[in-house]
């Protein structure tokens, strides 16, 4: 009997040439459609392109508007996205709570492929980022800044952890090839920029690596695969000349999350390359 790697394999090939448009032979039947469920927090819910919705059949869920990486994918025409439940602010516990509720249960007990990007909430990314703005170090001075990241290593391992018990979840409910996507670097850091100076750039951005490498293990040791986006983002992060990330003043809550171009650019291409793989 041929092992399971194997039979995973021969799966993977198969759909990586029916989403290339390769067949076996004009008489080979149509390819099946890869059906795929989006869940996660607001780096999966387009937040970063504008506007507020809600999502259906999850009380409290909200999206941003915009086209994002989600909705490239759908338009595939051998994917059809069966259920887009990534919500903005959530933490990896709440996650894992809605993958045993309706409608994701249903949705995940057919999918081929299950995508997610999880644990920046639990750290509490925002606070880190206003401790050690400029403006706050103009006030304050650098201690609170320090204060923060002094925290992190521990808020990280924490979350890595929980993000592994949710993949571990979705896993148990669901035969679909899980990937989890990283978090692109935030800031240019060559220079200082009215937001943050270029050294604290570079520690934040350092502690985004750090995050993602966390993140990695943790959601690998339970079987998902990590894609990891900070070379595509590289170069457009806040302050440089072609930012993929939003700030401005009247961005709200939409700020320091990626533009339209930003998921369609950064994020999307790797997760074409997952969906090819999907068993």
């Amino acid at each position: 009997m041929p092992s399971v790697t194997a039979r995973r394999t021969v799966t993977a090939l198969a759909a990586a040439l029916a989403l290339s448009g390769a067949a076996a032979s004009p008489a080979a039947a149509a390819p099946r459609t890869v059906e795929v469920v989006n869940l996660g927090d607001s780096y999966s819910a387009a937040f970063g392109t504008g506007g507020r919705q809600a999502v259906e059949g999850v009380p409290g869920c909200v999206q941003g508007t915009g086209r994002d990486h989600v909705d490239k994918l759908d338009s595939h025409p051998r994917v059809e996205v069966t259920l887009d439940a990534a919500c903005a602010g959530y933490e990896t516990h709440e996650v894992r709570k809605l993958v045993s509720t309706q409608p994701v249960a249903d949705a995940l007990a057919s999918a081929d492929l299950a995508t997610l990007t999880l644990g920046g909430n639990d750290i509490g990314w925002g606070g880190f980022i206003e401790a050690c703005s400029a403006p706050a170090e103009a006030a304050y001075g650098p201690g609170p800044c320090d204060a923060k990241l002094a925290e992190a290593p521990a808020l990280i391992a924490s979350a890595a952890a929980s993000a592994g018990e949710t993949v571990a979840a979705v896993d148990a409910a669901s035969d679909a090839r899980i990937v989890v996507l990283g978090y692109p670097h935030l800031f240019d850091d060559r220079a200082d920029s009215p937001l943050i100076s270029a050294e604290r750039a570079v520690q934040l951005n350092d502690w985004t690596d750090e995050l993602n490498a966390a993140l990695a293990a943790g959601v690998e040791e339970e079987g998902a695969v990590f894609v990891d986006v900070t070379d595509r983002f590289r170069g457009h992060g806040v302050g440089s000349a072609d930012p993929w990330i939003l700030f401005g003043p009247d961005a709200g809550d939409h700020n320091l999350h990626p533009t339209e171009r930003g998921y369609l650019s950064g994020y999307f291409p790797g997760l074409l390359g997952q969906a090819a793989r999907a068993r």
